[in-house]
């Protein structure tokens, strides 16, 4: 029996106008940790960065960091050999009943990333613990936790337990930031400089839709 412990975050956002600016894609990117020696090098390097003059008010965050700060935390989740997979929404693909809840389409993401990888990660006597990133919209903490909980329910009750954390308390879910904002940047911009890099590190993604 093992303790398995998956990390994930969100990429996009829920608007479906279709207008300049809005995502094409609702992504779910997670990273599965070995153990607790990345966090810790993680925190060392905010550390480090801070005393060099850098400014990490709520820790990693790839689309705010600077390139030389997103470099060196990639090197890091390079040298720990993180598992990461990401599961790809075509928002224009939604149905109906999707798009009219912001909860509803969070939750079917995390549905649909969920089924695909728990068997792949974990066995049937080992435990899980599924940690999401708190979502930044109106959405309130109760909703997003219940949700999360339904997934959970649905596919793996026994031996899994959910939890939404803010990303600025849990240095794991800023490693699965940096990862998704590399996914993210492929699907929406086909720009590969982040993706290159971590290339190795990326064990899926799949469309949902």
């Amino acid at each position: 029996m093992a303790l398995v412990e998956n990390y994930g975050d969100e990429s996009g956002d829920f608007a479906f106008s279709g207008k300049a600016g809005a995502s094409r894609y609702f992504i779910i990117t997670t990273v599965v940790l070995q153990d607790d020696q990345l966090e810790h090098d993680l925190l060392d390097l905010r550390k480090r960065l801070m005393r060099e003059g850098v400014s990490l008010p709520d820790g990693f965050h790839a689309r705010n960091d600077q390139w030389h700060v997103r470099r060196a935390v990639y090197d890091l989740l390079l040298r720990h050999q993180v598992r990461i997979d990401a599961t790809i929404l075509t928002k224009a693909n939604a149905h109906p009943n999707l798009r009219s809840s912001n909860l509803r389409l969070w939750g079917a993401a995390w549905f649909f990333h969920l089924w695909r990888l728990l068997p792949q990660i974990a066995g049937p006597d080992d435990d899980v613990a599924v940690v999401a990133a708190a979502v930044r919209t109106a959405m309130s903490r109760r909703e997003v936790d219940a949700a999360l909980a339904r997934v959970i329910g649905q596919l793996r009750p026994q031996n899994t337990r959910g939890q939404v954390v803010q990303a600025s308390a849990e240095l794991a879910l800023q490693a699965a930031d940096y990862g998704g904002w590399a996914i993210q940047r492929r699907w929406e911009r086909n720009v590969m400089d982040a993706h290159d890099l971590i290339s190795g590190l990326i064990h899926s993604e799949r469309l949902a839709f």
